[in-house]
């Protein structure tokens, strides 16, 4: 009887010892864990300062006393600069050809939006694309293609309604100027054709009163989304 008792106390001090072991083990496990996150979240400014250097993160400021970078909101979405670089490529261009005054760009919450007025592209009451308008939209594609924007074209008109034969209201107009737009950019700048996309409003998204001659010229008028 006491070789048995002594047998079942060694089984219950072996099986103690076994759960301690393996409850000790656990418990390094997670402290050398939390050691190296806390090795990790260790940031050597010096380290970001050549990284933001290298990379051309301009925007990117520190508080005063603190080790925290603290990047603009754009650089966060544009890492590589690409929104910016494109705008200021379109820009430069848009300049050399005279068109200051009949186009326009501007940064957009996921890229920037490039806004032509319909009498650069199109004829009045027509969906052709003028032939001199070609070279703008030739430019336009060969400055952004190798980038990796999706684009959006939106035709916009005034108020003033259509009523003919090959365009029965604003909405046929608006809309195959975007589509033919967007077959144009397919056929020239060879880009997958799920990253466009074409829509057209009619008179419903006006950015000026259509009571004034000056109004209605900016409601007409072709919008082009780059996003990211």
């Amino acid at each position: 009887m006491k070789e048995k008792s002594r047998k079942k106390k060694r089984k219950k001090e072996s099986g103690a010892a076994a759960w301690e072991v393996i409850y000790c083990s656990l418990v390094l496990i997670l402290v050398a864990f939390f050691a190296m996150l806390v090795s990790y979240s260790n940031v050597q400014m010096e380290k970001i300062k050549h990284f933001r250097k290298e990379k051309g993160f301009v925007s990117g400021n520190r508080e005063p006393g603190s080790d925290t970078l603290n990047l603009s909101p754009d650089i966060l979405k544009d890492p590589s600069g690409i929104v910016i670089q494109t705008m200021k490529s379109l820009k430069t261009y848009l300049a050399q050809a005279g068109l200051d005054d009949s186009v326009t760009i501007e940064k957009s919450r996921k890229g920037f939006k490039l806004t032509f007025g319909s009498n650069v592209l199109f004829p009045s009451g027509k969906a052709d694309i003028n032939k001199e308008a070609c070279s703008y939209l030739d430019e336009m594609i060969k400055i952004t293609q190798n980038r990796p924007f999706s684009i959006r074209v939106e035709g916009h008109t005034d108020s003033v309604s259509i009523n003919t034969p090959e365009f029965p209201s604003n909405w046929e107009l608006s809309t195959s100027r975007a589509v033919n737009i967007l077959r144009y950019i397919l056929e020239k700048g060879d880009l997958p054709a799920e990253r466009l996309a074409a829509v057209g409003f009619s008179r419903y998204q006006p950015v000026a009163p259509n009571n004034t001659s000056a109004g209605r010229q900016k409601n007409r008028r072709v919008d082009f989304y780059f996003e990211l």
